[in-house]
């Protein structure tokens, strides 16, 4: 996400763009993974700016419905959000670690076309994530076992 485009998209249809707001969009565009409300909320503590739990999910509402932002379900019971801007891509997700790592190429579009030809159903979009270990963790595991 550029934030400076952002906040001016925003600033152009009319909203107001207070300090909490500029800050989470800041967040957002620092982090090109994505984040919970929780680690929202965590690292505007870290930068010493004061939101409760209700003022950064009333935020991230505020950029969903202004597509600045998409949601992204990664874990269960636990909705994460990251940049509208960024390019279709999948997530690596380590069920070790929690490391999330962002997968540009899309196997699922020659599955779509596949599907379109022999059904006839236009897909207009997918969500495909991969659940494992990533590289650190196996290597973890691998010395871990030699001892």
């Amino acid at each position: 996400m550029n934030y400076d485009i952002t906040v001016s998209n925003l600033q152009d249809k009319g909203w107001r763009m207070t300090k909490i707001r500029k800050a989470i969009i800041k967040v957002f565009a620092d982090n090109p993974t994505p984040l919970s409300a929780g680690q929202v909320e965590e690292i505007l503590n870290k930068a010493k700016v004061k939101a409760d739990k209700t003022t950064v999910y009333r935020e991230i509402q505020f950029l969903l419905e202004n597509n600045c932002i998409i949601e992204v379900f990664l874990f269960p019971n636990e909705v994460s959000y990251e940049s509208a801007e960024l390019k279709h891509h999948h997530h690596l997700v380590c069920e070790k670690c929690g490391k999330i790592e962002k997968m540009t190429r899309c196997v699922a579009e020659e599955l779509s076309r596949e599907i379109y030809l022999k059904k006839g159903f236009k897909v207009e979009r997918h969500v495909l994530e991969f659940y494992g270990i990533c590289k650190e963790c196996a290597q973890k595991m691998a010395v871990a076992g030699r001892d």
